[in-house]
């Protein structure tokens, strides 16, 4: 079982330029995709949740659960909002966090909570599916934050630079779906499924719950 005190990152400072709008603001059920994602998050684990805005912007966020930063620096990529989370995460006593991205309508605390019970003594555990791995969905131990800050100041701006220095377990869809609670909840691992355009959106919008 993961850590007592496993919290959650959020990353919603993308410019969503496919999408034309702002993804985390999109609606999905009763709420926003920030609202659903950190909802998630917040019901599947026992820590603090980070939601990471662009530099210069701040996020809504409606829970005392849920802590909104802003990444350091613009234009830095992915990396920068994953060394933003974990750094912040671990300073609010998290030890391993769930990391994603806002744009994942049909993530579940199923999914949540495999990945973190896969990390055991990694660094990273990082799904491998649907032929890509999915960074922005995968479990982390907070101590990569500030690996990843002196990353950043190197030049790296990419996920795979963290992963090529860091002790990474690849978990492909037959090791999560070992899992009986995800099995049953997602034999597809549709968890991963991120909306970058307003087909796609609207594809997942009209799927049945």
């Amino acid at each position: 079982m993961f850590h007592t005190t496993a919290g959650g990152v959020v990353l919603a400072g993308g410019r969503s330029t496919r999408m034309g709008t702002d993804k985390a603001a999109l609606s999905w059920a009763d709420g926003t995709l920030l609202d659903h994602v950190t909802g998630v998050l917040t019901g599947a684990l026992p820590g603090l949740v980070v939601v990471v805005a662009a530099a210069g912007t701040t996020r809504p966020v409606g829970s005392d659960r849920v802590l909104a930063v802003a990444d350091d620096a613009p234009g830095r990529g992915p990396l920068q909002g994953i060394a933003t989370g974990l750094t912040t995460a671990g300073r609010a006593g998290c030890e391993v966090a769930f990391l994603c991205s806002v744009d994942l309508p049909l993530l579940h605390p199923a999914y949540v909570v495999a990945v973190l019970d896969a990390l055991g003594d990694a660094e990273v555990a990082l799904p491998v599916l649907h032929g890509h791995r999915q960074p922005l969905a995968a479990a982390y131990r907070t101590t990569l934050g500030p690996r990843a800050t002196g990353l950043l100041a190197a030049g790296a701006r990419r996920p795979g630079d963290l992963f090529a220095v860091s002790d990474v377990r690849e978990l492909g869809a037959a090791d999560l779906l070992a899992d009986d609670r995800l099995r049953a909840a997602d034999p597809d691992l549709a968890a991963v499924r991120d909306v970058d355009t307003p087909e796609e959106y609207a594809a997942l919008r009209d799927r049945p719950r």
